[in-house]
């Protein structure tokens, strides 16, 4: 009997040594990592893309399930493709599968006009109409030159929807203005050779080209490259009677390695 009642003292004494009889412990609850700081605003660049993600997104989605009620993937019949039949107008499923080039505001202004002729040969693939190319184009407009279109396009009256002529003259103006193709013209008219080789003198003369367009039919165009070459060139070549641009720039080329042929002896 003794015995029973000193197993059960033995019992309540080690519940007490853990805390009491109950089995509960007294010791601190152990604390979670402290929560992260909220995330800093938005600036307002960053909203207006983030709303031109959620708009491309949205209408993918929309157009996809449009595709799959017109009988497959790509609608059409089931053309996974999502190539544009006469009895459908394009999707911009259809759009984004000719892999069309996004536009990122940089220094070389010639390359808006890269841009728009590569989408404009993508429409052609397209059964697109005028509205949807302003909108598709404009999804592919990153940086600074989304923030401009959703300022433009603001600033237009209520239910006015930009036409593909209007947006591609504004664009034009405003990352092609006037002055910086007078500068680049006027650097491809006083253009030499000076201490360029002849190769690197026609890189430069054929990319200036591009912005002196109405000064380089075939005759002027060999006259201004012939003038820019160093003096010793211009007499060896002077003579030479060359029919077309390449023969007089191969001979240019020939000339200077005879030369360095020379020196070099």
């Amino acid at each position: 009997m003794d015995h029973g009642l000193g197993e059960d003292h033995g019992k309540n004494g080690h519940g007490d040594d853990h805390g009491n009889a109950n089995g509960e412990s007294h010791e601190a609850p152990l604390l979670g990592p402290p929560l992260p700081p909220p995330p800093p605003p938005m600036t307002y660049a960053e909203m207006m893309a983030a709303r031109r993600e959620s708009s491309r997104a949205l209408e993918m989605l929309a157009q996809a399930i449009g595709g799959f009620a017109h009988g497959g993937p790509g609608g059409n019949g089931g053309n996974e493709g999502g190539a544009c039949g006469p009895e459908r107008p394009c999707s911009y499923q259809d759009f984004l599968g000719t892999h069309p080039p996004t536009f990122t505001p940089i220094a070389e202004p010639l390359d808006v006009e890269h841009w728009l002729c590569i989408l404009e040969q993508k429409f052609q693939l397209l059964n697109v109409t005028d509205e949807q190319k302003v909108r598709f184009a404009t999804q592919q407009l990153l940086g600074s030159a989304g923030a401009w279109w959703d300022t433009f396009n603001a600033m237009q009256p209520v239910d006015h929807h930009v036409t593909w002529r209007e947006f591609t003259t504004t664009f034009r103006q405003y990352y092609i203005p006037a002055s910086l193709l007078n500068r680049k013209l006027s650097e491809f008219l006083e253009l030499k050779q000076g201490n360029m080789t002849v190769m690197e003198y026609v890189n430069k003369f054929n990319y200036l080209t591009q912005y002196a367009r109405t000064h380089v039919d075939t005759d002027e165009k060999m006259d201004r490259f012939n003038r820019g070459l160093s003096c010793i060139l211009q007499e060896k070549l002077y003579t030479g009677g060359y029919q077309t641009f390449g023969a007089l720039m191969n001979a240019a080329i020939a000339m200077e390695g005879l030369q360095h042929d020379s020196h070099a002896e």
